[in-house]
């Protein structure tokens, strides 16, 4: 499991079911080419990410494996950035630049730039994620999805975001970083979290907001380990939910 991790596979599933539940949500007919090119540039700006790592205990394994075999992971990175590029190209050339910025974003995100990097910022990193994911998901989706529903998968995605806090806080906190997990404890951190997932489901008044409400507790009857891989899992889960009723 740690490999499929640093190899940013969870990452990309997730990033995939998000654009593919607002193509859903839009009515819009799912485009196999972007929800590919979206996978590859999540896993390999994921894996460019996680080789920025700290050499700080208490390490997880995914961390340890990306410090081991970094100049092997960031070589497997810029194959699949390289080919991102190339799927979206097929598309269109426009797409190319989310390659681009995204990498400028992970930059800006986990690195030291004109200023110290945006995930050290408690209350800004979980917002600066989820607003990333959900609005690369709305370029995807060509600007088709209203504002309010842009706003509801912001909320959303940081949610989710706030909630894999949980699992890096004893890390993060090592590293300098207090999270606003960390700040918030668990119990507070799930009910804001599920508070988030409310007010997401009454902006988005379609049955696909109440299923990804409904759907909201899952990962927590698993342990804690298990938290991330469960929640970047939940929206493949729910796009199959909504299908199928």
């Amino acid at each position: 499991m740690a490999w499929l991790t640093v190899l940013g596979i969870p990452a990309a599933l997730y990033v995939v079911g998000i654009t593919a539940l607002m193509f859903y949500v839009q009515s819009n007919e799912q485009s196999p080419i972007l929800l590919t090119g979206a996978g590859l540039l999540t896993a390999g700006v994921y894996m460019f990410h996680r080789t920025s790592v700290d050499a700080i205990e208490p390490m997880q394994e995914r961390h340890r494996l990306a410090l081991r075999h970094k100049k092997r992971i960031l070589a497997i990175s810029f194959t699949i950035l390289v080919l991102a590029t190339a799927v979206f190209a097929i598309h269109n050339p426009l797409n190319t630049l989310l390659v681009f910025c995204s990498l400028a974003g992970v930059i800006v995100y986990g690195r030291r730039t004109i200023t110290k990097p945006l995930r050290t910022f408690p209350f800004l990193k979980p917002i600066v994620v989820g607003s990333a994911i959900a609005l690369f998901a709305w370029v995807l989706n060509d600007f088709s999805n209203s504002i309010v529903t842009l706003l509801a998968f912001i909320l959303i995605c940081s949610a989710d975001a706030l909630l894999c806090d949980l699992v890096d806080c004893e890390f993060d906190t090592a590293t300098g970083c207090i999270t606003l997990a960390k700040k918030l404890g668990p119990c507070l951190t799930w009910c804001i979290a599920g508070l988030l997932y409310l007010v997401a489901a009454i902006e988005l008044q379609s049955s696909v907001g109440w299923i990804i409400l409904l759907a909201f507790p899952l990962p927590s009857l698993f342990k804690t380990s298990l938290l991330r891989t469960c929640i970047d899992l939940r929206p493949i889960l729910l796009l199959l939910i909504a299908w199928a009723v």
